[in-house]
């Protein structure tokens, strides 16, 4: 007769905590704030006012754009305006112009407050921009 085989006695599994689940909702929430952020538009609403002569400039360039109740934002960043210049002056040395978007209702006195935050950041290449009427419009 055999001996009986002998039984080894099981440690107990430490506990463990399943991390592959872990990585997946973190994954998930990655992509979903990426997707949010790319739909979320942080830019003041404005309609530039439109001119026949308009020509486009593709020089590296910072955008301040002035909305018609008078708020500003640099490069879509809502800005308050006494921190205008501070903005402009840290981006100045990495640019050459300014392009001044500013909604066709808004009033004469913010564009040359903005103007003059800009002379003060020491930039002095501005440009104001406008978009070219529609082909129908012109032949009107």
């Amino acid at each position: 007769m055999t001996a009986p085989p002998r039984l080894r006695a099981r440690l107990p599994m430490p506990p463990a905590v399943p991390i592959t689940p872990l990585i997946d909702i973190v994954f998930l929430l990655l992509v979903f704030f990426m997707l949010v952020t790319n739909f979320l538009n942080p830019s003041i609403d404005l309609s530039l006012p439109e001119s026949t002569t308009a020509q486009v400039n593709d020089e590296k360039s910072i955008t301040v754009a002035i909305s018609a109740d008078g708020q500003v934002a640099v490069d879509d960043i809502p800005v308050a305006w006494s921190e205008l210049t501070g903005r402009l002056r840290e981006r100045a040395p990495a640019v050459r112009i300014v392009r001044v978007r500013a909604d066709e209702m808004t009033r004469h006195r913010e564009v040359v407050r903005a103007f003059d935050c800009i002379r003060a950041a020491g930039l002095t290449s501005i440009a104001l921009e406008a978009e070219k009427p529609a082909a129908d419009a012109t032949e009107n």
